[in-house]
């Protein structure tokens, strides 16, 4: 971090209120025992100094660190502002294609180095951008442009950091499977939460429904997804094998941006096949012994529909990680918890282990006014909050 960096943000810091400079300390701590974690997992030291905060450093190089990696992409030093503007339609880790808003075909942008150091973290597809001629005349981008919603969580590769998946979308699509592999509610809940933080409207698509053999598989499945139903939660059951429910998708996905996100195995590349033919995404089978599919979309990548409207196409995911969700703070996104948390007797209730007398959540899960589903998958997701906060 140079000195003109660091003395701007030693200003930030200064004038930051109390409460501001008390959260910030909270997040750099999270940042300074993950850090401690690591090197305890290894023998000894040695090679393990990198740039940035090491971890016996005093708590205030860890809060300017944090200030500096949360700053927005409209509050980061930027080039000198360009002649075009576009959108991201792909991305690698130096590169990226950017279709025009002046113009039909896409153009090869290069990444500047500091944007293609913290690519993962700082842009996006879906992102928009200023982009132009640098000396050698090879466009590359110089701004990203302020997002209306986004998609993140913590990056798999380090957790320190954020994830973002996708940017602008109008709606996250999040696929599951009714079978092979199974319907796991507790990414559904997950991403639930991650698109309410981001902004964007969320969809469920239950894929697959042709594996559905016997009444009682139906049976089931209804009944995993009646608590996501009653929250008036868009739910398209799609079978990309026979064609039920793919018209009412597309006419849904007609106006605007959306994502598509899920387990890999899940059928998203044969989904985004079906709804936009010149796609061509390559399909992969499930792992019979792990549930599991293989990666086929290894990257995001956005794809224009026949009826209208585009799509983001985003690699298979094996768990959603929230980024920056206080346990306290999880009942927000939970909007059938949301109005009986109100009511709660207790300040900073996590409705969980309080007196059950005084927390309206507890006493409505315990008279079956709040769908069982739904408050375990709010406790877990507590449960692991809790977990990440303790290291």
């Amino acid at each position: 971090m140079n000195g003109k960096l660091r003395a701007e943000l030693e200003g930030v810091l200064a004038s930051l209120s109390p409460r501001e400079r008390r959260k910030l300390a909270q997040r750099a701590e999270r940042d300074r025992r993950e850090a401690r974690r690591r090197v305890a997992q290894v023998r000894g030291r040695r090679g393990l100094r990198g740039p940035g905060p090491q971890p016996d450093d005093p708590i205030e190089a860890w809060m300017i660190a944090r200030l500096a990696h949360e700053r927005s992409p409209e509050e980061r030093p930027v080039r000198p502002t360009t002649q075009r503007e576009g959108r991201v339609i792909s991305l690698t880790r130096r590169w990226c294609e950017v279709l025009p808003d002046d113009a039909e075909e896409p153009v090869l942008c290069a990444l500047p180095t500091a944007l293609a150091r913290g690519q993962r973290s700082l842009i996006a597809v879906g992102d928009r951008v200023r982009f132009g001629p640098r000396d050698d005349d090879r466009p590359e981008v110089g701004e990203v442009l302020p997002r209306r919603t986004h998609l993140s969580r913590p990056d798999p590769q380090d957790p320190l950091a954020r994830q973002l998946l996708v940017a602008n979308v109008d709606q996250v699509v999040v696929v599951v499977a009714a079978k092979d592999p199974p319907l796991r509610p507790g990414l559904i809940d997950r991403a639930l939460v991650g698109i309410a933080q981001g902004g964007a409207r969320p969809v469920l698509c239950v894929n697959k429904l042709d594996l559905i053999d016997t009444s009682e598989e139906r049976a089931a499945l209804e009944a995993s997804l009646a608590p996501y139903l009653a929250l008036d939660l868009p739910v398209h059951r799609v079978s990309t094998k026979t064609g039920e429910g793919l018209d009412a998708l597309a006419r849904r996905l007609s106006t605007g941006l959306s994502a598509l996100v899920g387990h890999s195995g899940v059928g998203k590349s044969s989904l985004l096949n079906a709804l936009s033919p010149t796609a061509e995404a390559e399909t992969g089978a499930v792992n019979a012994v792990v549930g599991k599919g293989r990666h086929t979309t290894t990257r995001s990548s956005l794809h224009p529909l026949p009826g209208g409207g585009a799509i983001i196409d985003t690699p298979g995911i094996r768990a959603f990680g929230l980024w920056r969700v206080e346990p306290r703070e999880a009942a927000a996104f939970f909007p059938d918890l949301t109005p009986l948390a109100e009511r709660c007797r207790y300040r900073d209730c996590l409705h969980i282990d309080e007196d059950p007398e005084g927390c309206a959540v507890q006493r409505a899960a315990a008279e079956g006014a709040l769908s069982p589903a739904r408050y375990a998958g709010y406790r877990r997701i507590v449960a692991s909050l809790q977990e990440e906060l303790d290291g």
